[in-house]
């Protein structure tokens, strides 16, 4: 098999091309059978091998993290028979509804946890700790305080 760094294409052995790339190289078969399928890159050898993929970035990081506590957010507002801790929340605007106080210490909870979750990603991201995993973080969080 014959492979080409600049165009990152394969060219069977068995067709005639008109042309060629010029920095095309042979390849062993066995190489070619592991990576076919696979996306690619050239190797410091300038042999194809498989993409090493780049770390994911803070941001990405950071976006699985805030999803986290989204999740967990959401599942306690839904534990008292709310769709999500927003519509929770809602029911601190409305003073007459028995749902009030409730409504009040969801609001305030959902606050709290924010804050706290961007103080500890802020924290990170200064490199004055070490960046928690989604449990650990969830575990870092204030805890739901609800009227009785």
């Amino acid at each position: 098999m014959r492979f080409s760094p600049s165009t990152l294409g394969w060219y069977p052995e068995h067709i005639e091309y008109p042309t060629l790339p010029a920095d095309f190289v042979v390849v062993e078969d066995s190489l070619y059978d592991e990576l076919w399928g696979k996306p690619i890159e050239v190797g410091p050898d300038g042999m194809p091998r498989e993409l090493i993929a780049a770390p994911p970035t803070f941001d990405q990081r950071k976006a699985v993290l805030l999803a986290a506590v989204d999740a967990h957010l959401n599942a306690a507002a839904k534990a008292k028979g709310y769709d999500s801790i927003i519509n929770a929340a809602l029911r601190a605007a409305l003073p007459a509804s028995p749902f009030h106080d409730e409504g009040i210490a969801f609001g305030t909870w959902m606050d709290a946890v924010y804050a706290k979750c961007y103080e500890v990603l802020a924290q990170v991201q200064a490199n004055e700790i070490a960046e928690p995993d989604e449990a650990q973080l969830i575990a870092m969080l204030p805890a739901l305080q609800l009227p009785e």
